[in-house]
């Protein structure tokens, strides 16, 4: 090629979309380029001669992408329908895969720590969907990934959702054995996770607390402590995507309470709970009508149990979440067993049928 003012500024065969993302700035991650193909484009500069994909760190335009999709997945995931959380991710999960395989040093341990951020959300995804051993799997593989990166907060956010579907397999020991390992990490983290991780730990406690008074008081400890966070600390998000509040930690509190058969302080903690609700925050509002309707079920107060239920069953299908209409169904068939042919009962099994 013939050397001109021209043609020594034009590059020599790059594609399109490099040419862009150089001339214009555009991370390369947003016009679907990978780090690997665009060997020289971030803070990370590697040397001359230097193979692709051997950048000391990854560039903050790339972190910054895939915080942003994490961020956009777990607002849907909160506020809409797990099919739009997990096709909001999908495609940027993919290519966080492909630049991680590609990735050495600093560079791979910073990606890896953002491929455990996303297990952990496919994990959640997964068992709102009813897929258990999935979920499992999903958050099995955060949980060696946050050990191997030695990450405090990785390490309690993972425990904690481990510990989560251990509870929805009815796995107590298991959950509560997580809930006590992640504490001293849980310290060692900002306030949303660890607010968030003491209430794991009254849950977790709460379920084998039985009818020792002892047990039961340290669950409430948690619980409190939990609630102390949540009232008094500092929730600016700190990227773990937990959400530590009075609603969800008083919804717990209530459940654990309930089975303890200590109902006037079940309702203290419902109201209490009910208070602080947010609006945007259907999937809370759902389990505070299922943990309303567990509470005055175990009371035998059938016409109150079916109220909650049926709004509960009306939010569960608007925004697709499969595991609590299964849940309104436990307690609908529980019900039916203890007032067969009331009219409340009735009513709601007509809702179901629908």
């Amino acid at each position: 090629m013939i050397k001109s003012s021209r043609n020594k500024d034009m590059p020599k065969l790059l594609p399109r979309r490099i040419l862009l993302a150089k001339a214009l700035h555009i991370p390369p991650i947003l016009l679907g380029l990978s780090s690997i193909t665009l060997a020289e484009w971030s803070d990370g500069t590697p040397p001359a001669g230097a193979a692709p994909g051997m950048e000391a760190i990854a560039s903050t335009e790339t972190m910054q992408f895939y915080e942003k999709m994490l961020a956009v997945g777990w607002e849907l995931y909160y506020t809409s329908s797990v099919q739009k959380a997990a096709e909001s991710v999908d495609m940027s999960f993919h290519m966080l895969s492909t630049e991680f395989a590609h990735a050495m040093g600093v560079k791979r341990d910073q990606f890896d720590a953002m491929r455990c951020r996303f297990y952990q959300l496919f994990s959640l995804i997964e068992r709102d969907r009813m897929h258990n051993e999935k979920s499992l799997e999903y958050e099995n593989e955060a949980v060696v990934i946050a050990f191997r990166l030695k990450n405090a907060e990785l390490i309690a956010s993972a425990l904690l959702r481990r510990a989560r579907i251990y509870i929805r397999l009815k796995e107590y020991a298991l959950a509560l054995k997580d809930a006590e390992t992640l504490l001293p990490y849980a310290d060692l983290s900002r306030d949303p996770l660890k607010g968030k991780c003491y209430q794991m730990a009254g849950e977790a406690q709460g379920y084998l607390a039985g009818s020792s008074l002892a047990l039961q008081e340290k669950s409430i400890a948690y619980f409190n402590k939990a609630a102390q966070v949540a009232r008094k600390g500092n929730l600016e998000p700190d990227g773990s995507f937990v959400k530590t509040d009075l609603t969800s930690i008083y919804i717990e509190k209530a459940e654990a309470l309930t089975s303890w058969k200590r109902y006037g302080e079940a309702h203290n903690a419902l109201a209490i709970a009910r208070k602080n609700l947010s609006p945007e925050l259907t999937r809370w509002e759902v389990n505070l009508l299922l943990a309303e309707a567990s509470t005055y079920l175990a009371q035998d107060d059938v016409e109150s149990c079916c109220h909650s239920l049926s709004e509960a069953l009306g939010i569960a299908r608007a925004i697709s979440l499969p595991s609590k209409e299964e849940r309104v169904y436990g307690l609908y068939e529980r019900c039916k067993t203890n007032a067969p042919g009331h009219v409340a009962v009735s009513r709601l099994e007509k809702q179901l049928v629908s």
